[in-house]
C-alpha cells in the first residue's frame, strides 16, 4: 500500500487535534467561575474539528498531483516563522513580536501593497490588542 500525501496529512491533523483535545488544552486552560461559556469550549470546539477534518482527509481518496517545491518550502518557512513568532511571544510581548509576524506571513503570501501592508502590520495587532485588553478585560504576554 502506497502512502498518499493527503491520507498522511489527515492522519497528522487526527493526531494534533487530539493532543489539544486531551494534552495541552486541559493543562493550558484555566477555568473560571464568571463568564457564560467555559474558556475551553471554542479551543476544544475548533480541535474537535481539526479531528474531523483529518479523519475524513485520511479517508477519503484524493487525486495524484504533482506537488509544487517552491510551494513546500513556502508553508515550510510559514510553519519555521510561526513557531519562530510563538517563542518570541513570551520573551518579547505580543506588541512587539505581532507586527514583525504579520509583516513576515504577508509577505510570504505575496502581499506587497503598502497599504495592506500597514494595515496587517499594525492594524490587525491594535484591533487584538483592542478587543483582548480593553474589551474582553485579558492579558496578552
Amino acid at each position: 500500500m502506497i502512502l498518499e500525501t493527503d491520507r498522511i496529512a489527515g492522519v497528522i491533523i487526527a493526531t494534533l487535534g487530539l493532543v489539544l483535545l486531551f494534552v495541552v488544552f486541559p493543562f493550558a486552560i484555566e477555568d473560571m467561575d464568571d463568564g457564560s461559556i467555559k474558556p475551553d469550549t471554542v479551543p476544544n470546539a475548533i480541535a474537535a474539528f481539526l479531528v474531523i477534518c483529518g479523519v475524513l482527509l485520511a479517508i477519503k481518496k484524493g487525486e495524484q498531483t504533482k506537488r509544487d517545491t517552491r510551494e513546500l518550502l513556502l508553508v515550510l518557512l510559514y510553519f519555521t516563522i510561526i513557531a519562530a513568532g510563538l517563542f518570541a511571544i513570551p520573551h518579547f510581548g505580543f506588541l512587539i513580536v505581532s507586527p514583525f509576524l504579520a509583516m513576515a506571513i504577508m509577505l510570504i503570501f505575496g502581499e506587497r501593497r503598502p497599504i495592506w501592508l500597514a494595515l496587517g502590520c499594525v492594524g490587525m495587532p491594535a484591533i487584538i490588542w483592542f478587543l483582548v485588553i480593553q474589551v474582553l478585560e485579558r492579558s496578552l504576554p
